[in-house]
């Protein structure tokens, strides 16, 4: 039977759709009213999605997005293209899809007769990039390492990155700590670097070439804990044998115990006879060995509240406290905020092979205004998930590209923040707007519990000593 020839204008479109079927990269066209008149092999791939099944419907049936939200909508609305971004969505059978996909109109004699997508399928790149990432990570870690002293250390005093009086107030007193053997105890919340600032003083005191051994006191259980510091010898109980405790193992380094908050009193109180007399003794041994090591501590939560809760002996506070070392969290300091992101968005693009990027305008706002409640920590891992997010020759890190956990925190701050800024910029400096928001929420906070300094720091989360400072610097009276 003789083939039925097609007429010129068939047969333009069905090479044209040959042609779509054979690359590599997702097509899919709808027309005016967002019906799918054509979905490309390469498509369905990606998507596990049969062209029959698409076909003739509109877009919204098959994906979970609104008509008024659809890209290709818009596409039609505007007659201009959306350049290419990363975009994750669902099917009507709940498949998560990770395209890089670009949105443009198709225009016949002047008008817009429909849209189409071109995808790439990101998930694979994605997972090589990761284990590309994570590579380079352990080799910059390495050379970071070499580039220390070898003591267990990777952190100086000179590594804080700051632009606050509070750091360098507190830098000035590590220095101070560093001259000295006294025990050191660092408050701080979680993320606010406390054994940053204890290796620190450790690599500026005269025990520098010494070992430094940090341990968190919660990780470690209980039963573990005394012969994880003290040492063993064979035989104290079943299955012991001779085992170096810390004490022993860091010689005349520094010990760092941090959340000693979290070590068990009757821990507690034999930790406070070795401070007292320098000697201590295995478990299961008799003989008492010099304890040679400087012991710094540290707690994330208000020392004194800890006294009062039972969680750290009293005696023991104050044998540790003779220099007490207060990190305030983050958003007490905002003007070191800008500082940080720059030193993380410095580091991670020497590390990942990007250059010159930079935060968004309404977005370097939103980080100012959050509250940063995993403090420097949190906003390290912001900074680098979403560097990571960016794609080919993107510089600039917007909203889009944040962590899914966080973006939704920042968007709802976003109106409100682009509001206040505006409103007072004209008259105040961003220093001037957060000096009087701090001395009135701290004013209000005092007379709501009438002067008393030691209820109005724990209502604002803060030690008493750093509330007393902040009233001196701001003029207030507790009057």
């Amino acid at each position: 039977m003789q083939k039925k020839k097609l007429e010129p204008l068939e047969e333009r479109l069905a090479l044209l759709e040959n042609v779509l079927d054979t690359i590599y990269e997702g097509v899919i066209v709808t027309d005016t009213e967002g019906k799918i008149v054509f979905f490309n092999s390469a498509l369905e791939s990606m998507e596990g999605l049969k062209k029959s099944e698409v076909l003739g419907r509109y877009l919204s049936d098959v994906y979970k997005v609104s008509p008024e939200k659809n890209d290709h909508r818009q596409v039609l609305k505007s007659g201009k293209p959306y350049k290419e971004q990363s975009i994750t969505y669902f099917t009507t059978k709940g498949e998560e899809i990770n395209l890089v996909a670009g949105f443009y109109p198709v225009s016949h004699q002047g008008q817009v007769i429909g849209a189409f997508s071109l995808c790439r399928d990101f998930t694979r790149i994605k997972e090589l990039l990761t284990k590309n990432m994570n590579l380079q990570r352990q080799v910059q870690l390495k050379r970071d390492g070499a580039e220390r002293l070898n003591n267990g250390t990777r952190y100086e005093l000179e590594d804080f990155i700051y632009a606050s009086e509070q750091i360098e107030r507190l830098i000035n007193q590590a220095q101070k700590a560093a001259l000295t053997d006294f025990p050191v105890l660092v408050y701080g919340e979680t993320g606010t670097g406390k054994e940053i600032l204890a290796q620190g003083i450790h690599n500026a005191s005269i025990r520098r070439e010494e070992p430094f051994i940090g341990i968190n006191c919660a990780a470690i259980p209980e039963t573990l804990l005394e012969s994880t510091l003290f040492g063993t010898v064979k035989g104290a109980f079943t299955g012991a044998v001779d085992s170096p405790g810390l004490f022993q193992q860091v010689g005349k380094g520094t010990l760092f115990l941090d959340e000693i908050n979290s070590m068990p009193l009757t821990l507690q109180a034999k930790l406070l006879r070795v401070l007292q007399e320098r000697r201590y003794l295995r478990v299961g041994c008799t003989r008492e060995l010099p304890l040679e090591c400087r012991i710094m501590t540290s707690t994330n939560i208000d020392p004194y509240q800890c006294i009062e809760e039972g969680t750290l002996r009293e005696d023991i506070y104050y044998r540790f406290a003779v220099f007490t070392l207060c990190i305030p969290p983050l958003r007490e300091r905002v003007e070191d905020i800008e500082e940080l992101v720059n030193h993380f968005i410095k580091n991670f693009c020497r590390l990942y092979g990007q250059r010159d990027v930079r935060l968004d305008s309404e977005l370097k706002q939103a980080f100012l205004g959050y509250k940063w409640p995993g403090n420097v920590r949190e906003l390290q891992h912001v900074v680098e998930s979403s560097l990571v997010m960016l794609n080919p020759g993107q510089s600039e890190i917007t909203f889009e590209h944040l962590p899914s956990f966080i973006r939704h925190k920042f968007k709802q701050q976003k109106a409100h923040l682009t509001l206040k800024y505006t409103a007072q910029k004209d008259t105040k400096t961003l220093n001037q707007i957060i000096r009087d928001t701090e001395k009135q929420v701290i004013v209000d906070v005092l007379s709501s519990h009438g002067g008393n300094i030691t209820r109005a720091a724990e209502s604002l989360g803060i030690v008493r000593q750093n509330l007393q400072y902040r009233m001196r610097k701001l003029g207030i009276s507790s009057q």
